[in-house]
């Protein structure tokens, strides 16, 4: 290895972002890549040892491809071209398609950055999109984070602050699963344990997270709202809350109309809000710091014609009494007074959560339940509770033309304020509902396996008139593109991280990822191919003319740190800008203005007046399921990913393929014995909407009444002799087949993928 070399950076396959170290032959081979000792994100997992495999995967798309033949036939007709002028064609596509319908009808895509390198350049494709005059960028932000960002900002102002585990006395992990899913949480977890701190997990199924856990909480899936609530009701019954933070940082003391259901205020809707003092009701300016009040406000308020929104709050939550709270989510009254003791009396306290909470009918009120619920404790934005750290620097913003977005008309709080939905997307192309959608650069992304309705899905694409998409691999959403173009790896492409995540030692953390090797064959870096479309749109002043480089400069601007210096230092460096500030609400500027939260009441808010305004429940609420549950489709159906993959890539890879061979679906022994399944045998999973075959897999990791199965399955493993699967076919295992979009979350939009009604049966 004497004439190979090592090279510093980082893996982008997720959002974990380990730092690594590539080992590169002399002629340009990728040998192995090995997590990074020295790098603040160290650990390292199956995917990213497996990046040789992927850099040389035989499967690879080699050179720019042009459709010959129609959507409808089997095979696309692929013919090669230059990447000049595959380039010039698109641009001229769209810009004809964008003179006649409006550049709305040009939707843009890519993956979610969670599971795939998208991070690295994501902003500037949502950039192309806002330059070239489309606000539709199609997410699964619906179905992905959207509870922990956009819906969480409803309660604290903001997405869900970060986790400080760090210094955490007691962990609360609800609907994630990090050992398997993000590496870097799971190693801080690990090592807060280690120190002393306590871990609860709520999750419906056994998993590597729930096995280190000191309390594990398994509710029935989709039941979520219900279970916080009900810590909730005992924490308020109990007064194990912190007084302090509730009286004076949310906006429970605020009295409320109960005519209106909206909040008194001094001067009519203009003025300050007002609390109960004991004698008289008080106006507060909430501008102020609470320690300028003229009184502290009472929490617990009933009077003819108003009641305080604390007193509105906890009358919601005695509803969820433990006896009520166990018969819905099959949580023992014993486990839930658990729980509601390591949430409230068990020192500091930080919690994370993810998709598991997301993917329901109910995922907005969830995300008010689970952040009213942490509210309650006090420990936000404190020491070892959730804490915002500073923002390093990014790109100058462009204003999106967002009013026309889709679906934002039908959810104006809801997942479209940041991003588009596949279904809203399918709608467009299908129905021209509310308007036509003529087009869709994808970088990336498979949204036919990723989002329910796959063969409406399917539809959609081919009635397209122009489908570019740039990929490393042809997916099943892949082969309906009129251009299908070759991206290059990760490995082969650069990149800049201004912030690593997680803790303040890796928040602080700024890297430029060179690129390892030069791409394979004809292949591209995505973000190279952004800029020279950009450019050929005539685009190319918003894209610092084509410049990359130039472009990575002005993300630095502010952080203290330049890309040569960076580029000297592969391993990254600690931005000399980066503070952690705790407890920021409590600042107040030389005005005398105090920061508070970024909420219209500048407090968390226990109860929204936004919801109230739009037609929704101001208070946290649940959703009872159970009707939907019938003698024809009595279980559960929930879904879950694999350390092995991200999404639907990864099962050509023979190092990961041969550590999970086949797609399986997970039965408890009591489910199997009732429907005559065995052990290893094929199933069919039948819901409302469709039915896949899978290999029954009979385990106590689900419960009773529920079956869990993982998305993402079409690829075949040639070298392994492991088939694909066809994810439009009933003999196929593509979970979204069997899911509809039709029912969903009326506030962010959400489907409820992980708790769908369905049946099995043995297959002879």
């Amino acid at each position: 290895m004497a004439a190979g070399r090592t090279v510093r950076g980082y893996c982008a396959q997720c959002k974990s972002r380990c730092g690594s170290v590539a080992v590169v032959s002399a002629d340009d081979v990728l040998l192995s890549v090995r997590a990074d000792p020295d790098h603040p994100n160290h650990a390292f997992c199956v995917k990213g040892a497996a990046a040789p495999q992927f850099v040389h995967d035989p499967g690879r798309l080699r050179y720019p491809m042009r459709r010959t033949n129609p959507k409808t036939a089997g095979d696309p007709g692929w013919e090669r071209i230059s990447w000049d002028e595959a380039l010039s064609f698109a641009a001229d596509r769209l810009r004809a398609l964008a003179a006649r319908y409006g550049p709305e009808s040009v939707v843009f895509t890519r993956p979610a950055p969670g599971g795939s390198h998208a991070g690295d350049w994501s902003p500037f494709l949502d950039r192309l999109a806002t330059a070239f005059g489309s606000p539709n960028v199609l997410t699964t932000g619906h179905i992905c984070s959207w509870g922990r960002g956009g819906g969480a900002a409803y309660t604290f102002g903001g997405r869900l602050p970060t986790a400080h585990y760090e210094a955490a006395a007691a962990i609360l992990v609800w609907g994630h699963n990090p050992a398997a899913s993000h590496l870097q949480t799971w190693r801080r977890i690990q090592e807060a344990t280690r120190r002393g701190a306590r871990l609860a997990v709520v999750d419906p199924r056994a998993t590597t997270t729930t096995e280190r856990a000191d309390l594990w909480i398994r509710p029935r899936p989709g039941t979520d709202a219900a279970l916080a609530l009900g810590v909730l009701h005992l924490l308020l019954a109990d007064g194990t809350f912190d007084h302090d933070f509730v009286t004076w940082w949310t906006n429970g003391p605020f009295l409320v109309d109960t005519a209106t259901g909206r909040f008194l205020r001094s001067g009519g809707d203009a003025g300050d809000f007002v609390v109960w003092d004991g004698t008289a009701a008080r106006a507060v300016d909430v501008e102020r710091h609470p320690s300028t009040w003229p009184v502290r406000p009472r929490l617990r308020v009933d009077r003819p014609g108003m009641r305080s929104a604390f007193t509105l709050l906890a009358e919601r939550a005695a509803r969820y009494d433990p006896a009520t709270v166990a018969g819905l989510t099959r949580v023992s009254e014993v486990d839930l007074r658990r729980l509601a003791e390591h949430v409230g009396s068990s020192g500091a306290l930080c919690y994370d959560t993810y998709n598991g909470v997301e993917q329901h009918t109910d995922t907005a009120q969830t995300s008010r339940a689970l952040g009213v619920l942490y509210a309650l404790t006090g420990w936000l934005e404190a020491p070892g509770g959730n804490v915002t750290f500073g923002s390093p620097g990014g790109l100058p913003k462009l204003r999106p033309a967002a009013a026309t977005r889709l679906g934002l008309a039908e959810r104006p709080l809801g997942a479209p304020k940041h991003g588009v939905a596949a279904y809203d997307v399918y709608d467009a192309a299908l129905d021209d509902r509310p308007y036509p959608v003529r087009a869709l650069v994808a970088f990336g992304g498979n949204a036919l396996l990723q989002n329910g309705d796959s063969r409406r899905g399917r539809e959609a694409l081919r009635a397209l008139d122009f489908h570019v998409h740039v990929d490393m691999v042809e997916n099943p959403t892949a082969r309906f593109a009129d251009l299908l173009l070759p991206a290059a790896t990760p490995w082969e492409s650069p990149g800049l991280a201004t912030t690593f995540g997680g803790g303040p030692v890796t928040q602080a953390h700024t890297q430029y990822r060179a690129p390892v090797l030069v791409p394979r064959h004809e292949s591209r870096p995505d973000v190279e191919v952004i800029f020279d479309l950009a450019v050929r749109l005539g685009l190319g002043e918003s894209f610092w003319d084509g410049d990359v480089r130039a472009a990575y400069a002005e993300q630095l601007r502010g952080t203290g740190l330049t890309l040569d210096e960076l580029e000297a230092h592969p391993g990254g460096l600690r931005r000399p800008t980066a503070t952690v500030t705790f407890r920021r609400h409590e600042r107040t500027d030389d005005a005398g203005k105090v920061t508070g939260f970024a909420t219209p009441t500048r407090k968390v808010e226990l109860y929204s007046e936004t919801f109230l305004t739009h037609g929704y429940d101001p208070l946290p609420a649940a959703t009872d399921r159970t009707a939907a549950f019938t003698a024809e489709f009595p279980l559960v159906l929930t879904s879950s990913k694999l350390r092995q993959f991200t999404h639907s890539t990864g099962r050509g890879i023979p190092a990961l393929r041969e550590q999970v061979p086949e797609p399986y679906l997970e039965v408890h022994p009591d489910d199997a014995r009732a429907h005559g399944v065995l052990d290893g045998a094929m199933v069919r999973l039948a819901t409302a909407t469709g039915a896949i075959r899978l290999r029954a897999r009979l385990t106590t990791s689900v419960a009773a009444g529920v079956v869990a199965t993982q998305t993402g399955w079409w690829e075949a493993c040639e070298e392994l002799g492991l088939p694909g699967h066809d994810p439009f076919s009933a003999d196929g295992a593509n979970v979204n087949l069997v899911i509809s979009n039709a029912v969903r979350d009326p506030i962010s939009g959400s489907v409820p993928v992980k708790d769908y009604p369905c049946r099995i049966e043995p297959l002879p």
